[in-house]
């Protein structure tokens, strides 16, 4: 089958990963120091909708004393940037030994690359196609003998200079370290918290589960009478070898992941397939996604059809969100990011859940009045281009929303969240808001 199902990557990922696709990962792993977890996010180009990458080495160079660290990666990583806007998504469990550090190598390859063109998603003709990135800190960081997180942000704007189909890359990273906050408990993804961790299970000891990411990392997590299960799932010994789940969890401060929520995505042969909606039929029965992510390790299609029937369940993926919004077969539209999921491997894929998924959408503030406002998208970005023309966000902050910057009329800001749809009027409950910094 196509890579035409999914939109969690992990197992595509991770197979692709296993087989060494592309960039030299002989490199010797450093195999001692701090538990630190590598992350990658971005800040987004909004007319971009997808942006992959495979890095197959990071190093540290050390500072004040400290040595230089090995290789960080014990696999290369493929990663989609594009739909980790506003968020960053753990990569690697590695070792750093703790010092202080004045910059990074980062080597790269295989890029991939889909701009929304005159409302058509479009893939665009890379160059190069694997380089090495030096990226030198604005100031050291440091990496403490505790739970660490280093977070690399890739700057998507000043990595892309787009000519016509043609699009030269240069990775352009701020990379930032954290560490995990007194009393054991992430308060975002930063430095400790971990949402929507997509894989495939490798193994189960009671109270522990091990997910192999589509991303190539292996991690261990626990559970106690406080985790909540899913969509089939009861308890942990419903759990089995070779389910593809989603997990939520908290780091604590013996560096144990604390899984407080396990959802069954699909069973061994069940697909994934992520991205944001080209277009829909009416009455529904056809899905087309821009495709981002997927859990099949063959060629990337740019565009992914998806079947649904009167049997497809339909769901929001609201975290701690409070939504309000409706989700389903009449409310759904052009721009918005989703995730089929499937029991078979089959194209098009016949979907036996649709969810809703956070994406990030920048634009221009109005009509700011406390909590709400209304976002104007910008004019080459992907939503304003597959949503119907003149298309405006009405944006609600929800409570306890982590505001970096706090919107003003006439800002331009980058908001994440999810989308909600009802007819041509398009709403979001906003889970952050910065200035796409």
């Amino acid at each position: 089958m196509k890579r035409v199902l999914s939109v969690t990557l992990f197992s595509a990922l991770f197979a692709f990963v296993l087989t060494g696709c592309g960039g030299n990962n002989n490199s010797p792993v450093q195999a001692t120091g701090s538990s630190t977890t590598v992350q990658f996010g971005d800040a987004t180009d909004p007319s971009i909708a997808k942006f992959e990458l495979t890095v197959s080495s990071i190093t540290l160079t050390g500072a004040g004393g400290t040595a230089n660290t090995a290789n960080l990666l014990a696999a290369p990583v493929e990663f989609e940037f594009s739909h980790a806007a506003g968020a960053v998504e753990p990569v690697s469990l590695s070792k750093v030994p703790a010092g202080s550090y004045s910059a990074a190598s980062i080597t790269w390859s295989n890029p991939e690359v889909v701009q929304i063109v005159n409302n058509v998603p479009t893939k665009l003709t890379p160059s190069p196609t694997s380089g090495t990135v030096n990226v030198t800190f604005s100031a050291n960081i440091t990496i403490g003998s505790g739970q660490n997180f280093l977070n690399f942000d890739l700057d998507l704007s000043k990595t892309l200079t787009i000519t016509g189909t043609n699009a030269a890359i240069s990775p352009t990273f701020n990379v930032t370290a954290t560490a995990l906050p007194a009393g054991g408990n992430g308060e975002d993804d930063e430095n400790g918290e971990m949402d929507d961790v997509h894989g495939k299970v490798t193994a189960i000891a009671a109270p522990k589960f091990t997910v192999q990411t589509n991303a190539g990392a292996s991690i261990d997590f626990t559970t106690d009478a406080n985790t909540r299960f899913k969509d089939g799932l009861t308890q942990l010994s419903d759990l089995k070898v070779g389910d593809i789940v989603e997990v939520d969890a908290t780091t604590q401060a013996e560096g144990t992941h604390l899984a407080t929520k396990v959802e069954r995505e699909g069973g061994e042969a069940g697909e994934e397939a992520e991205g944001l909606i080209q277009k829909i039929d009416n009455p529904l029965t056809t899905i087309t996604i821009v495709h981002q992510l997927d859990s099949t390790n063959n060629a990337a299609p740019t565009t992914v059809g998806i079947t649904v029937n009167a049997s497809t369940a339909y769901s929001v993926r609201a975290d701690k969100l409070s939504v309000t919004g409706t989700f389903d077969a009449t409310h759904i539209g052009p721009g918005q990011r989703i995730e089929a999921d499937a029991d078979g491997q089959a194209s098009p894929i016949v979907a036996k859940k649709v969810k809703l998924r956070e994406q990030a959408v920048i634009g221009t503030v109005s009509n700011l009045n406390g909590s709400t406002f209304t976002l104007t998208p910008a004019a080459n970005s992907a939503l304003a281009q597959l949503a119907p023309a003149g298309t405006t966000v009405a944006v609600t902050i929800a409570s306890g929303a982590n505001v970096k910057n706090a919107p003003a009329n006439g800002a331009t800001v980058r908001v994440r969240g999810l989308v909600f749809v009802s007819g041509t009027t398009y709403t979001m409950t906003a889970a952050r808001v910065d200035n796409n910094q």
